[in-house]
Formats: C-alpha cells, sequence, structure tokens
C-alpha cells in the first residue's frame, strides 16, 4: 500500500512539473516576447534555469520550515536535542533526504535550460555556483527562523506560506525582476530573494558581468552571512523557551 502510494505521488510530481513548465511556454507563446528585451529560447531557458534553482535550494515550498514546525510541535526535537548532533543540520538533511524526486527535476530544468542559451561567460558561470550556494544557505536561514516561530505560535505554517508567495513574486520566478516599475527594481534585486531565481539564471545569460552584477552577488552573499546569524539566534532563544515533556 505505501509503495503504491509513492507511486502515485511520484506520478503526480511529474505531472505537476510538467504542468508548470507548459503553462510557462503557453504564456509567452501567447504574450510574445517583444517588450522582454529577449528571444523566445532565452525567456524559456531563463524560467528553466531559475525555476530550477529555486527548486533546487529548497524555496519552492520551503519544506524545511515545514519540517521544523512540525517536529516542534510535535515535540519531535526533544530527543533530537539528546543526540550528539546539531539538531537543525540533522532536521536540514532529514527533509533533505525525501527530495530526491524533486532535486533530480530541479538539475534536469536547469540543464535544460543551459542547453537552450548556453552561457557564454566564464566568470558568470562561476558567479552562478557562487549565487547558487548563497541562495542555499538564505533559505535554510529562512526555513530556520520562519520554523522556530513554532516555539511562540501554534500556526507558524501561516506565516510560512505567506513568505513562500512573497518569495514567489519578489524571487523573479514568475516575472523577470526586470518587468517591475524602475523604482522598484533595484531594491528588489538586492533582496535575499533574488538569489533564489533571478540572479542565477541571469549570471548564465549575461555576456559581460558588469558592476551591478557584481554587486548583487556580493549582497547575496552578505544576506547569507546575516540571516545565518539571525537563524542561528532566534533558534537558540525557541530553545530556551522550548518545554516540551522529556526535556
Amino acid at each position: 500500500m505505501q509503495v503504491a502510494n509513492y507511486r502515485t505521488e511520484v506520478w503526480f510530481l511529474i505531472f505537476a512539473k510538467i504542468l508548470v513548465f507548459a503553462g510557462i511556454l503557453l504564456f509567452w507563446s501567447v504574450v510574445g516576447t517583444g517588450s522582454t528585451g529577449k528571444t523566445y529560447s532565452q525567456l524559456i531557458a531563463y524560467f528553466f534555469v531559475a525555476n530550477g534553482v529555486r527548486e533546487l535550494i529548497d524555496a519552492f515550498y520551503g519544506k524545511f520550515g515545514s519540517v521544523i514546525i512540525d517536529d516542534i510541535k510535535a515535540g519531535k526535537i526533544s530527543s533530537y536535542l539528546i543526540q550528539p548532533t546539531h539538531t537543525v543540520l540533522f532536521m536540514y538533511f532529514k527533509q533533505l533526504g525525501t527530495r530526491g524526486i524533486s532535486i533530480a527535476f530541479s538539475f534536469l530544468s536547469i540543464v535544460f535550460g543551459i542547453i537552450l542559451f548556453p552561457p557564454t561567460s566564464i566568470v558568470s558561470g562561476l558567479l552562478f555556483f557562487v549565487v547558487v550556494i548563497s541562495g542555499a544557505v538564505i533559505c535554510f536561514a529562512q526555513g530556520s527562523i520562519i520554523g522556530s516561530g513554532a516555539f511562540w505560535m501554534t500556526e507558524a505554517k501561516g506565516i510560512k506560506n505567506v513568505v513562500n508567495h512573497i518569495s514567489k513574486v519578489f524571487s523573479g520566478a514568475l516575472i523577470p525582476l526586470t518587468f517591475f516599475p524602475v523604482a522598484y527594481q533595484i531594491p528588489v534585486m538586492l533582496s535575499p530573494f533574488a538569489s533564489y531565481a533571478y540572479l542565477p539564471a541571469t549570471l548564465l545569460q549575461t555576456k559581460t558581468v558588469d558592476l551591478f552584477l557584481y554587486l548583487q552577488v556580493g549582497v547575496s552573499i552578505v544576506w547569507a552571512i546575516v540571516l545565518l546569524f539571525v537563524s542561528r539566534l532566534v533558534w537558540r532563544k525557541g530553545i530556551k523557551r522550548y518545554e516540551a515533556i522529556g526535556i
């Protein structure tokens, strides 16, 4: 029965991914690319890479945050805390082990985007990997901070869902950030969410890395360091408040 349910879940996930990408193709074939400054294949490649990276680092659903919330509410971290392991990292790798199919699809999406529009700059390619790492750290910190909210509130998943929707818009996964009004473009491009989709996809498509792109990469690294520090601080304060049975 469990095997059958797992197969059904896998096929449902495959169908959902295909449906999402088909929707993207249909949308831009109808809207057209005249106002984007990009060719059709370049724009489609952007979305494949952007959404692939977003899926890879767990910014798509924020499953890590959900795992922390569920384990806190169920009192499972009581047993984690007495183990000779780092509790947050233990929960992170625990959920990472359940994301095999999603990670495989994310790699396929990124590779397909690269095939559609191959990168032309070695420097931008190297910076792409830097941003994927910093984006993964930012997403890890975000999940830890939001998940730790379960120490203080019973419906922390509501906040997680709100943040996920905000991330979906301001990461550039739905619409490239260059489509935003000019007055909002720079603040959005320098937000931590840009590292989830827009910045890595843009780096793979740029021919020359200008000063602003270097600035965005630097800001992404700063966000990763700052949010990682904040997440550790919030977690420690939450643990002090935690009063589950058995602690």
